[in-house]
C-alpha cells in the first residue's frame, strides 16, 4: 500500500520528462507521418513501435511518384494489410518541369497513374505558394487556375487532400522569447523573411480560394491549418468549407498556450472535422534540390533520408524515444496537468503546456474515427 501511495504522488509531482511515458487506451491512427524509406526492414521497425504504442494505422505521407519509390510503397501496404496507407506527395521536385508545355496535363496524368497503382490520398507541401517558381522572380500561387484540373482529379477519384500551406502566422514576425519560433530552427525563421515571400494573409487567402472552388474535393489542413493561434479564425473556415477538415501534428507547442477550455470548446463543437497527427518520422541530414525553378527551402522534409534499419544502435535509439514522443501528445489531449511539454522537445526552455482532457467521445472520434472516415483504407476490417 505505502509503495503504490509514493507511485501514485510521483505521478502526480515529477516533472512530465521523469515520469514514465504516458499511454493511452484508446484506438489510434496517426494522419501526418513520415515513414521516409519504402525498407521492409524499417517498416517492420516502424510497426513494431505502433504495436507497443497502440496506434492500430497510420498515413505514409512520402510515398513518392508511380516511375519512382511509389510501387515499392504499395508492395510494402499490401505486405503489411491495414497497417498503413501510402499518399502521393507532391512538391518540390514535382514542379522542376513547370515551365514546359503540359506540364499541368502530366501533373494530373501522373496522379492518375499513382490512383491505379493504388494511392490513398496526396499531400501538398509548403512550398507550392512559397517558393516554386512559375518565371523569374514569379511564384507559382496555390489558387492558380491551370491547377484546376488537379484539384478537381482529386476529388472525383475520391483522393482527399492533406494540404500544408503556410505556416504559424508569427513566422513572418520578428522572433521573441514568446514567439512560435522561440527556440526553433533559425532557417525557418530566416526563410519567410526572404525578398519576395508572401504574406500569411495571402498564402491563406490562396488555400481558402482553392478549398471554396472545390467543394467535392476533401481538404485536410495539416498543422491545424496554419491558423493554430487564431481558432476564431479557424472555425469560421470550417463553418464556411464543409469540405475542409484539420490536423493536429507538430502544434502542441503554441496549443498548449491557448486557454485549455477554449481549446476543449473547439474540439467539442468540430468533434467531426479534427485529425489525429503526429509529424513524426525517422530523419538525419538533407540534402537541396538543384532546380532553377525552386527557390532553396531548408527544410524540405521529404528530402530527408532515414536511420539506415540495420544499424541496430540508432534504430533501438529511436524505438525508446518514441513512447514519450507519443506519450506527450497523448497526456496533453486526455489530462489537464499543467506542466506539459512539446513532443518534439521544449523541456529545457521555459515554457510549459496546460492539458485540455478531452470527452471520450470526442477523443474516439480524433484519434480515429474521423481518420477512418474520410481516408480510404484506414478502417478496420469488420
Amino acid at each position: 500500500m505505502k509503495t503504490l501511495l509514493i507511485a501514485l504522488a510521483a505521478a502526480f509531482v515529477l516533472p512530465q520528462a521523469e515520469r514514465p511515458p504516458y499511454k493511452t487506451a484508446y484506438r489510434v491512427v496517426n494522419a501526418h507521418h513520415h515513414w521516409i524509406n519504402p525498407d521492409e526492414d524499417a517498416v517492420r521497425a516502424q510497426i513494431e513501435v505502433m504495436d507497443a504504442l497502440g496506434i492500430a494505422a497510420a498515413v505514409n505521407l512520402d510515398a513518392g511518384r508511380s516511375d519512382g519509390t511509389l510501387p515499392r510503397w504499395i508492395e510494402l501496404e499490401r505486405k503489411f494489410p491495414g497497417r498503413f496507407v501510402n499518399f502521393a506527395k507532391f512538391a518540390q521536385k514535382d514542379f522542376e518541369r513547370v515551365r514546359e508545355p503540359g506540364f499541368f496535363d502530366d501533373l494530373v496524368r501522373e496522379l492518375e497513374r499513382a490512383a491505379k497503382m493504388g494511392i490513398r490520398g496526396v499531400k501538398i507541401w509548403k512550398d507550392l505558394g512559397m517558393t516554386i517558381q512559375d518565371g523569374p522572380g514569379r511564384l507559382l500561387k496555390l489558387d492558380d487556375p491551370r491547377l484546376d484540373p488537379f484539384w478537381t482529379r482529386c476529388g472525383e477519384l475520391g483522393l482527399p487532400v492533406l494540404i500544408h500551406a503556410a505556416d504559424p502566422k508569427d513566422y513572418w514576425e520578428p522572433v521573441t522569447y514568446n514567439s512560435a519560433l522561440y527556440g526553433a530552427r533559425t532557417d525557418e525563421a530566416q526563410l519567410h523573411r526572404i525578398p519576395g515571400m508572401p504574406r500569411w494573409e495571402e498564402l491563406i487567402g490562396q488555400r481558402d480560394h482553392v478549398v471554396r472552388k472545390h467543394p467535392r474535393t476533401v481538404f485536410i489542413g495539416a498543422h491545424f491549418a496554419s491558423m493554430t493561434f487564431d481558432l476564431q479564425g479557424l472555425a469560421e473556415r470550417l463553418d464556411r468549407f464543409p469540405n475542409f477538415h484539420v490536423e493536429c501534428a507538430a502544434r502542441q507547442r503554441i496549443l498548449g498556450r491557448l486557454n485549455p477550455k477554449a481549446v476543449r470548446d473547439f474540439f467539442v463543437k468540430y468533434q467531426d472535422r479534427i485529425l489525429f497527427g503526429s509529424d513524426g518520422g525517422v530523419l538525419l541530414g538533407r540534402r537541396r534540390s538543384t532546380s532553377p525553378n525552386i527557390l532553396v527551402y531548408p527544410v524540405d522534409d521529404a528530402d530527408w533520408p532515414a536511420i539506415d534499419p540495420k544499424d541496430v544502435d540508432a534504430v533501438r535509439r529511436w524505438k525508446d524515444g518514441q513512447p514519450r514522443f507519443y506519450g506527450r501528445y497523448f497526456e496533453y489531449f486526455e489530462t489537464d496537468r499543467l506542466d506539459l511539454v512539446d513532443p518534439f522537445g521544449s523541456e529545457s526552455g521555459w515554457d510549459r503546456l496546460s492539458g485540455v482532457k478531452l470527452p471520450p467521445d470526442v477523443l474516439e472520434k480524433f484519434y480515429h474515427a474521423n481518420a477512418e472516415r474520410l481516408i480510404p483504407g484506414l478502417a478496420p476490417p469488420k
